[in-house]
């Protein structure tokens, strides 16, 4: 029940800190780049479930749960402003508002990260997922900014978006091509990254499974160790228990 709880937590951990992500790299792209109403209304979606989530965890963790951040990021600018209040979409109030929630989601994504985010610290796994979260915040844009005002094929953010996630994944559908050197350029620096990511993401990986086995099995040598010093011990009185005895059974046989 004990390895059902903890793997049902270390799920939701995982979840929880994908969403919190997703959500602040939406809400910076929000801010300086156009997006197509049904990717904005999509933000706002999960900008939504994003602030629920994040008002529950801290709601259920008392070491955190008087942060002065927990309203920031727990405020669903755009629902309210955009949905409620019917405030413009590129307003400077909500572009402001939603910058400084984005650094309110890193601070929360350090307060809640819980076992997930110590075990990417002991296993350095977060340098790996750091590359490839990086690359794709970066070179989305770059590739958005040199591309779209002579690419055809590249009219909006997302578009660049498509791009660099099928050439970082290496499927490479080829229905979105670079024109300009520059986003050439742009797309092999995204190949190589990708290898380098998964490089790193596999070998930290690896090393911590390498450890954990490793070290559990040190755990099972030093039990044993422990059981073999008992069984030892108890022979050893046993032994001395029958040397009592024999010397007993000697007196007896000498008689008075």
């Amino acid at each position: 029940m004990k390895d059902l709880q903890s793997g049902l937590r270390v799920l939701f951990e995982v979840v929880f800190l994908a969403v919190l992500g997703l959500d602040g790299f939406a809400l910076f792209i929000s801010v300086f780049l156009p997006l197509q109403s049904g990717t904005f209304q999509a933000v706002v979606l999960l900008d939504l479930a994003a602030s629920a989530m994040v008002l529950v965890a801290y709601l259920t963790r008392p070491g955190v749960r008087d942060r002065w951040n927990v309203p920031l990021v727990a405020a669903p600018f755009y629902f309210i402003g955009v949905t409620i209040l019917g405030v413009p979409q590129h307003s400077p109030i909500l572009a402001a508002l939603n910058l400084v929630k984005v650094a309110g989601i890193l601070m929360a994504v350090r307060d809640l990260a819980g076992s997930v985010g110590e075990f990417m610290r002991r296993s350095r796994l977060g340098y790996g997922v750091g590359l490839f979260i990086s690359v794709i915040f970066v070179f989305t844009i770059l590739f958005y900014i040199v591309e779209s005002p002579v690419n055809p094929l590249v009219v909006t953010y997302e578009d660049s978006l498509w791009y660099v996630l099928q050439t970082i994944t290496t499927v490479g559908y080829g229905d979105i091509v670079p024109v300009t050197s520059l986003g050439r350029f742009t797309g092999m620096v995204i190949m190589f990254s990708a290898i380098a990511s998964t490089s790193l993401i596999t070998a930290s990986a690896t090393s911590t499974l390498l450890e954990t086995l490793r070290g559990e099995q040190e755990r099972i040598e030093s039990r044993r160790r422990d059981e073999f010093r008992e069984i030892e011990a108890r022979i050893s009185g046993v032994e001395e228990r029958l040397e009592r005895i024999e010397e007993m059974l000697g007196e007896l046989r000498k008689g008075p």
